[in-house]
């Protein structure tokens, strides 16, 4: 899948990336996001709607990708995460993505995946529960 980001897929540029997911949310979906916990439901309401008008990864691909750069941006802000490559990751083998979150417990998230995830297959994919998962400290649980 090529994608055609403003900014190049890297960590450093993650929070940028995050901020286009809010322009999008406020200016396509009248909806704000303000890098709350909380509001993960809104953009996970943002997700289920693209999949309801039947579009799929490919086709709204930035879309996905900058909304799983705000999920992450989430993640730093309240779990003190931080953005690395993904090659430098424990998901270095499963991620197909070039960034992750990782935690101070050792644990990485691939918050971009589980955003075409959350499209691909639904509600099992609930984008708060996965953040939840992390503020937890389950680093056995789903990461992807």
């Amino acid at each position: 899948m090529k994608l055609r980001l403003r900014y190049p897929a890297t960590p450093g540029n993650a929070a940028d990336h995050a901020e286009l997911a809010v322009k999008v949310a406020r200016e396509e979906y009248d909806t704000p996001l303000d890098y709350s916990p909380e509001s993960l439901e809104s953009l996970d309401t943002e997700v289920e709607s693209l999949r309801e008008e039947g579009l799929d990864g490919e086709q709204v691909a930035e879309v996905l990708f900058v909304f799983g750069c705000y999920l992450g941006e989430v993640m730093v802000r309240h779990l003190q995460g931080t953005w690395v490559p993904t090659a430098r990751s424990p998901l270095r083998d499963l991620s197909p993505w070039p960034m992750v979150v990782t935690l101070a417990d050792g644990s990485a998230w691939d918050t971009i995946g589980k955003v075409y995830k959350r499209l691909e297959l639904g509600d099992s994919e609930f984008l708060p529960a996965f953040f939840q998962w992390a503020a937890q400290g389950r680093a056995g649980g789903p990461r992807r």
